[in-house]
């Protein structure tokens, strides 16, 4: 049995991997609206469920016998119904915080989810964790903060780029809090019945977030979030390269949600989580493959300070969630 969520488990930090530098690319050279970016993402692998959901599973959803009007304002029903929202605002804040910084810093700094996934994951589903766990904390948070530093003049803490942080530990609250949820209600639906109830959530939310792209996009000014008006005028209905991209990272997105759910079923959710962190290391060798072979698609700084800052970080958080791993053998 632990063979089959740890494959799953390490088959979705793949697929998330790719999706990252899918998505950097896209917005280093195309798109840099974050909105833009969840909505052409998040629409493909949302409608995949949805439709999937009600070709597979429709008399499971129309509620039987208790009829529909039941099923829909059943409790389970409406909390996976707003984790498909909590969803939404996941990944408008993962692209908010990927397009306006370095994809090897950030997604690392993302690792600081697990912290959050072992907090709910104790006071939620009641799921206790060995001492050796907070080493591996400890090793994810010196990691993610020593990725963030920038050598440079000022102080250390000037240096230090609490914005990345700040955004990545924002976007970790939404994903521990989604995939907490999601690991306890698989106790009340099958994988494609809560993914059909997620993706539906999240659809509805990403409809409602649609129109405000062409109004207003969010930058880094210095070392400050800002928002600035977006004067670009609405898009075509022609599909660009950048997005038709999205769209098959959205796809991909619905691979990857599905393997991880499958993880949740087999595995504990902190140690299924942990595992997926491996896309820390894959992200940073990634990104430092196109920087060297394709830079016209991705150029990140990887001089020999910073190259040794990364590759160190990185293999540190990745130790981290390697620590916590082996504390529940």
């Amino acid at each position: 049995m632990t063979s089959i969520w740890l494959g799953y488990a390490l088959l979705t930090a793949v697929v998330y991997a790719g999706i990252a530098l899918l998505s950097k690319v896209v917005s280093g050279t195309e798109i840099d609206d974050p909105i833009r970016l969840t909505v052409f993402t998040c629409v493909p692998f949302y409608a995949v469920y949805v439709v999937a959901g009600a070709a597979l599973e429709w008399p499971s959803l129309t509620g039987g016998e208790r009829g529909v009007t039941a099923s829909l304002l059943s409790t389970p029903v409406l909390a996976a119904l707003l984790f498909g929202v909590v969803s939404t605002v996941a990944y408008g804040v993962y692209y908010w915080g990927l397009i306006n910084g370095d994809v090897s810093r950030f997604v690392p700094a993302l690792a600081l989810e697990i912290i959050f996934v072992l907090l709910l994951g104790y006071l939620l589903l009641g799921e206790a964790f060995p001492p050796g766990v907070y080493a591996g904390v400890g090793l994810v948070v010196f990691g993610a903060l020593f990725i963030s530093y920038e050598r440079g003049e000022g102080s250390f803490r000037e240096r230090l780029s609490l914005p990345t942080v700040a955004v990545a530990a924002a976007a970790a609250v939404a994903f521990a809090i989604l995939n907490t949820g999601m690991k306890a209600l698989t106790d009340n639906f099958g994988t494609v019945e809560l993914l059909f109830w997620i993706s539906l959530g999240g659809l509805l939310s990403v409809g409602a977030l649609a129109p405000l792209h062409a109004g207003s996009r969010f930058r880094v000014g210095g070392s400050q979030f800002s928002s600035v008006s977006d004067n670009s005028s609405a898009a075509g209905f022609q599909l660009t390269s950048g997005e038709r991209l999205l769209l098959v990272g959205g796809l991909l997105n619905a691979v990857g949600l599905f393997t991880f759910l499958r993880a949740l079923e087999h595995g504990p959710v902190s140690l299924a989580t942990a595992i997926t962190k491996l896309d820390v290391l894959l992200v940073f060798v990634g990104a430092l493959a196109l920087s060297k072979l394709a830079p016209t698609l991705l150029s990140e700084q990887f001089d020999p300070f910073t190259l040794a800052q990364k590759g160190s970080a990185s293999v540190i958080i990745l130790a981290g969630t390697v620590v916590i791993q082996f504390s529940y053998a």
